[in-house]
């Protein structure tokens, strides 16, 4: 009797995802990604699976900062945005933005979104040599997560530093130029840009060791989700195959690689220090009740929020796990 009533449940979803489709299935889907940040669904991206799989054309929108991603969805511009840094999605959700999280992109350490210094600058003087400089910083980003994490581990006092808001490539480019004492950033060709002057502060392994990790989700407006639940679930299950398809050793990496505006090297690179889980570890490990991104969108809510934009009482509002694959 128990399988019956499920298959009747589930049939009744599944009955009222494809009518709402029929009544208000988009006629394109515009998603936000970014460049020089390499994951598996690029693939499927450029030979059109997501294109054919929701029946309609899928157009791909980069984006500098998850900030631009939040305000393109605003303006009614984006409706998914891939790989947005949890950051921006926290500070959107405590501005009240109407976003759901509705996926877990990419998790990542430090490597990838890091916080590069000048060689004679560790973490035993870097308070002596960052205070009172300028610094560069993506603001509202995962970036500038690691900024704070990364400045209470090595004892700096961010507010005794000019902070210079920039994009990746302009902050690469800053701190390069020695325009800038420090840059934190992501991005494959930015982050290897600033590497040739310096070197992260810390290593991905420290980083771990004091709890800093970076992880980037997929978030989609309300408005989407509740025209076009069916087109949602489709996205997140192509970009679920692409990653295991990935995670099996089985992805065109060099297609991935030109998309993303990489060399080969750096791609490889970059997806060493990515790890893509499926559905059923994001809903048992992440995203249940104290599960690790839980945890996190309660910290970085706190530690992002503002006497206008305050922290949420309760973060699984803005979080919604039904469409993830099993």
């Amino acid at each position: 009797m128990r399988k019956i009533i499920s298959f009747i449940l589930g049939t009744l979803v599944a009955l009222n995802l494809s009518i709402s489709v029929a009544k208000a299935a988009a006629k394109e889907v515009r998603v936000a990604f970014f460049l020089e940040w390499a994951t598996p669904n690029q693939e499927a991206k450029v030979k059109k699976t997501f294109d054919k799989a929701l029946g309609v054309p899928v157009k791909w929108v980069d984006f500098k900062t998850g900030v631009e991603m939040t305000d393109a969805m605003l303006a009614g511009d984006i409706d998914i945005s891939f790989s947005q840094g949890l950051t921006p999605f926290v500070n959107a959700v405590n501005a009240k933005a109407p976003i759901k999280l509705v996926d877990i992109a990419v998790i990542y350490g430090v490597g990838n979104t890091t916080c590069v210094a000048g060689n004679d600058v560790n973490k035993e003087n870097a308070a002596a040599k960052l205070e009172g400089q300028k610094v560069a910083v993506a603001l509202g980003t995962m970036a500038d997560y690691v900024f704070k994490e990364t400045m209470r581990v090595v004892g700096a006092d961010v507010s005794k530093m000019q902070i210079v808001d920039m994009p990746p490539e302009d902050g690469a480019t800053a701190f390069v130029n020695g325009n800038v004492a420090m840059v934190c950033l992501f991005g494959g060709g930015s982050n290897a840009a600033a590497q040739e002057k310096g070197a992260s502060l810390l290593t991905d392994a420290e980083a771990k060791a004091a709890g800093i990790a970076g992880i980037d989700i997929t978030s989609v407006t309300n408005k989407f989700l509740k025209e076009n639940p069916a087109m949602v679930r489709t996205f997140i299950e192509v970009t679920h195959e692409a990653n295991a398809r990935y995670n099996a050793g089985k992805a065109d990496i060099k297609v991935i690689a030109k998309d993303a505006a990489m060399d080969l090297t750096k791609t490889k690179n970059q997806l060493n220090g990515f790890e893509f889980i499926d559905g059923s570890t994001m809903k048992s490990k992440y995203l249940n009740d104290g599960g690790i991104l839980m945890t996190y969108l309660d910290i970085m809510g706190n530690m992002f929020a503002t006497p206008e934009n305050p922290a949420l009482s309760d973060y699984s509002k803005v979080v919604d796990t039904r469409l993830l694959p099993n």
